[in-house]
């Protein structure tokens, strides 16, 4: 190199030129890596941000109308077309950071019918905890209602039982029946016998002692057949006796005390060592002793008939004395012994007996229609239910996770958010929701008409309130008595106590079934009903009991000013049974009043969470320059991933 007509070296330059070009490759190459890493953050805020203006989109009518979350979509490339579209502003305003999204990938989509309902429970119970609900039971109110409805459950399912037997004790009573109606046929006989032998008329004492023993032949098979039913119905009563030890641990004691008592008058009843059972056991072998007496009772009598029949006179002056000769006979035959039956034997009254009975029989038949107010139009037509999340989602693994409170905030829910027969017509609620349909009645039972599901829902309020009566009545003496009274006079068996205290409980549990009717159509009029009755809530007189049975109409009705309306006790029954099902079956009726309004709503196209992975191509800004390009030899075109998700 010259430099003024000298000769210089040029090494330090060409050194210090490399030195430089090798720093600043190096100071580029550090803010290249800051640029990488900038543009990592810058994609992630970018992927972010698109998913929270996706989830932005919740589907608004979900929202209005029933305060749930749900990101409607119909495919996965649909939700990734609209992220890259909330994306792209992203990359367009910065050449910095030169991006271009080449894929996303779903790591995790839940929709709010997954996991057994799990994701639908919390989003309404993260809605309900923030609102104010003066109806609301506390936790106290809800451990005490669970436990009286335990006990109204069990012994209603005791009662049922032990009504069973009662008809089966009157089955009993009607073998009893049999026997005794032989016995009178006997003592008929007897009597007619008796009536030839005085009046000297032998051929109709020996056809009136046929007769007898003809019946006393009979009397063996009718007390097999006492015998049999009675031990039937003592190993029935042995199996109840299990039943009955499994469910008294949710009775009240003063309720345990009095079903017990009765429970051994029912066993008392049919015991082999019973005086009553004995007594009629022993009839076949008298029967047959007697057959015997009665065989040489006509043997003699016959002997009588020959020796008069083939008696001659030996002169004119003779005379036969045949009150002479029959005076032995009648005396041996009065040594008979006269079968009877020292209690009483059957039912006395069946007329009234049959007027309970016909109370049973009324919810065996089309029981709606018989507490239905009058006009009610329920319609029979099939609920629109295609593609239900309770068919298409539910497992099938029912129950329930949530705790009381939880499930009284499950219920509340329900009767804001779904229709129930009533609802509109009788002011149980300040604003109307719902299809008009009866939505929540649905809920309870999943059948596919409004008729079915009210029809359904009457009988499990019938079987609570028959619960709740019968706990009543048990602990109203008065009640008790009155009921008492009524079994001396359908039975007749004033000296046989068992049979009383039998027929005593199958009063008492009609008398509950037939104020549980009455409950049941004063609530559907819009009327309340206490949940556990007093004397002057309790209006069902026995007389009215009777005439139910036997017109078939519910004539007597309450005040309807003081106790729970139909929505409380839809409230009850909720909180009683609150499962997964149940929950599937309030998104069957959600998803029905949405696709009123869109057709093609479903459900589980609704998305409560979602994770995706995105991955984006871009390039090396300032390590592609010229100079730089020699020195790092690096491909120019990279991919960047990151990960991002949300729930509701």
């Amino acid at each position: 190199m010259r430099f003024r007509g000298k000769r210089m070296s040029g090494q330090i330059t060409v050194f210090f030129a490399l030195t430089l070009t090798v720093v600043c490759a190096l100071l580029l190459g550090m803010v290249e890596s800051a640029r990488t890493q900038g543009a990592r953050l810058y994609f992630t805020q970018a992927v972010n941000s698109s998913i929270d203006s996706l989830f932005s989109q919740y589907h608004r009518k979900l929202w209005k109308d029933y305060r749930l979350l749900g990101l409607e979509h119909y495919s996965d490339e649909q939700l990734f077309d609209e992220m890259e579209q909330f994306i792209t502003p992203y990359f367009e305003a910065s050449d910095w950071y030169p991006e271009k999204v080449r894929e996303f990938t779903v790591r995790e989509k839940y929709l709010l019918t997954d996991f057994d309902g799990e994701l639908f429970e919390k989003e309404v119970l993260e809605y309900m905890k923030y609102g104010v609900w003066s109806s609301l039971w506390d936790y106290a109110t809800a451990e005490t209602m669970l436990r009286e409805i335990g006990e109204a459950g069990a012994l209603d399912r005791i009662s049922d039982l032990y009504e069973g037997h009662s008809k089966e004790a009157a089955r009993l009573e009607e073998a009893i029946e049999a026997i005794v109606g032989e016995l009178d046929e006997q003592k008929r006989f007897y009597e007619e016998a008796l009536s030839a032998v005085e009046a000297l008329s032998g051929s109709r004492f020996i056809r009136a002692m046929r007769d007898m023993k003809r019946s006393l032949s009979r009397l063996p098979e009718k007390v097999q057949n006492y015998e049999e039913k009675a031990d039937r119905l003592a190993e029935a009563l042995s199996v109840s006796r299990s039943r009955y030890e499994e469910e008294k641990e949710a009775l009240s004691e003063s309720v345990r005390q009095a079903m017990e008592a009765d429970i051994r008058e029912y066993e008392a009843y049919v015991e082999k060592n019973g005086i009553r059972r004995m007594e009629i056991a022993g009839f076949p072998a008298r029967a047959e002793a007697n057959q015997r007496f009665l065989d040489e009772v006509i043997a003699d009598a016959e002997e009588v008939e020959d020796y008069i029949s083939s008696w001659e006179p030996e002169d004119e002056d003779d005379e036969l004395d045949e009150e002479a000769l029959w005076s032995p006979v009648r005396a041996r035959f009065l040594r008979y012994d006269l079968l009877s039956f020292g209690g009483a034997g059957g039912i006395a009254d069946k007329e009234k007996e049959g007027f309970l009975e016909g109370v049973g029989n009324l919810i065996s038949g089309n029981f709606l229609e018989l507490v239905l107010p009058e006009g009610a139009d329920v319609s029979k037509a099939k609920l629109p239910l295609t593609d239900s999340p309770s068919l298409t989602s539910f497992s099938g693994t029912d129950g329930c996770r949530l705790s009381l409170s939880e499930r009284v905030l499950m219920g509340e829910y329900t009767l804001k958010v779904l229709h129930y027969f009533g609802r509109d017509l009788y002011g149980s609620h300040p604003e109307t929701k719902g299809s008009g349909g009866l939505e929540v009645e649905y809920v309870l039972n999943g059948k596919e008409t409004d008729y079915e599901n009210l029809a359904d829902t009457a009988m499990r309020i019938l079987a609570l309130r028959e619960g709740m009566n019968l706990i009543y009545l048990f602990s109203d003496s008065e009640k008790r008595a009155e009921a008492r009274t009524l079994a001396f006079t359908i039975t007749g068996a004033a000296g046989f106590t068992p049979l009383i205290t039998v027929m005593t409980f199958f009063i008492l549990g009609v008398w509950a079934l037939g104020q549980a009717i009455c409950d049941v159509k004063d609530l559907l009029a819009g009327k309340k009903v206490p949940f556990l009755h007093g004397r002057d809530s309790f209006y069902l007189s026995l007389q009215g009991l009777l005439m139910l049975g036997q017109t078939g109409r519910v004539t007597e009705t309450a005040a309807g000013d003081r106790g729970l309306p139909y929505r409380e006790y839809l409230r009850i029954l909720l909180f009683k049974n609150q499962s997964s099902l149940y929950e599937y079956r309030i998104m069957d009726m959600i998803q029905m009043n949405v696709k009123s309004s869109q057709q093609d709503f479903l459900l589980d196209r609704c998305i409560y969470s979602l994770a995706v992975q995105a991955e984006a191509e871009t390039k090396h800004v300032l390590a592609s320059m010229g100079m730089l390009a020699a020195y790092l030899p690096i491909e120019k075109m990279y991919t960047i991933q990151t990960e991002t998700g949300l729930s509701y």
